[in-house]
């Protein structure tokens, strides 16, 4: 499956991922990277942009999309590691999400945990395996 495709698939389980922890009065909020959203992520974080953001009130929740060349790639460690610092940073409740295709899930599970260790704080983790078609 080419690459773009598979990673606008996972962009849009990551937007029903979002939509569960997300109050659905608030959906509107959240903000999606995809060719058909009309609320891209205007925040960077650090210098990367995730894939999906949502911040209001006191609920902080990034979300990254991965497809299964990019979950270990260095790129995409530093950009974990990017939002896990700021999930660390945040007063309220912080939720980073990561979707990948299922193989991946336990790589990704593991990657994300051994990377909390460096950012301590009240935040959660939600690595979703995706089971492609």
């Amino acid at each position: 499956m080419p690459e773009s495709i598979q990673h606008h698939q996972l962009v849009q389980i990551l937007k029903l991922e979002m939509q569960a922890v997300v109050p659905p009065d608030r959906w509107r909020l959240i903000q999606i990277d995809s060719p058909d959203s009309l609320n891209p992520p205007s925040k960077t974080i650090e210098k990367y942009r995730p894939d999906a953001y949502y911040q209001f009130e006191e609920l902080l929740v990034i979300g990254e999309a991965k497809t299964s060349n990019d979950v270990e790639k260095q790129h995409s460690r530093a950009q974990y590691e990017s939002y896990l610092r700021e999930c660390s940073n945040f007063s309220g409740q912080a939720i980073l999400i990561i979707v990948v295709p299922l193989l991946e899930q336990a790589s990704a599970n593991n990657i994300l945990q051994n990377l909390k260790k460096k950012f301590l704080g009240d935040y959660q983790i939600i690595v979703k395996g995706w089971i492609e078609d």
